[in-house]
């Protein structure tokens, strides 16, 4: 999928989530969340992969067994897990063997090759690449405890009133921005050796960047399911 029209539909996506949280209508929820899966999805459906295939039709029955059960909210409170265990499947995959680090990729892609060379930036690369991969592996194991444990409809009201709530739809986003920037913090004081252009440059950078960043790990996703 060419990177704009993937824009296109996770821009879609987000603004179905966002109509799903404002209307707390539990069928927008399901609906929202099986399209992100589908969205996640669609490479190996496209290629008729057995595994995915599979992923996506229990996760259809899955949801249409929520519906049925009055717990379709469920589907909302699932999605930080999903996105966060997403994301750190992206960056496990990129410290496989053979495969370049997804934080070398983006320092690649922003500043060029020859900032890999320098002193402990390749080092410093994949120990950012495990690090965002365990932050983000462990955050989606708690908010999906968070999301589950309540499993049932007593229970959920119990899980809504929650105060846990705020963290699972709001706190665990603005943990990934918290992160980034104290990492950056971190790094202009561990590479101090070399100049650093400022935050707002690199975010700049990163946004221009990303779409060869996608069409990256788009490469690496598919190499794996062959």
């Amino acid at each position: 999928m060419p990177s704009t029209r993937a824009f296109a539909c996770v821009i879609g996506c987000v603004a179905l989530f966002l109509a799903a949280y404002m209307t707390a209508n539990a069928w927008i929820n399901e609906l929202a969340l099986f399209v992100l899966i589908t969205l996640l999805l669609q490479s190996g459906l496209r290629r008729r992969n057995a595994h995915a295939w599979i992923v996506w039709l229990a996760s259809g029955a899955a949801l249409a067994v929520l519906g049925s059960r009055g717990n379709g909210r469920l589907a909302l409170d699932v999605l930080p897990a999903v996105f966060n265990a997403v994301f750190c499947i992206v960056f496990a995959r990129s410290l496989a063997h053979g495969c370049t680090p997804l934080i070398a990729r983006i320092i690649e892609a922003i500043e060029g090759r020859a900032r890999l060379g320098l002193s402990r930036v390749a080092a410093y690369a994949r120990a950012l690449t495990w690090a965002w991969a365990l932050l983000l592996g462990m955050q989606a194991a708690v908010l999906a405890w968070l999301a589950t444990r309540d499993l049932g409809a007593i229970a959920h009201s119990a899980l809504s009133d929650s105060p846990w709530r705020w963290y699972l739809h709001f706190g665990s986003y603005a943990l990934v921005p918290a992160f980034l920037i104290l990492e950056y913090a971190f790094r202009r004081w561990w590479l101090r050796h070399i100049p650093h252009a400022s935050l707002a440059q690199f975010l700049v950078q990163l946004a221009r960047n990303w779409p060869a960043l996608v069409r990256s790990v788009a490469l690496d996703t598919s190499r794996t399911e062959r």
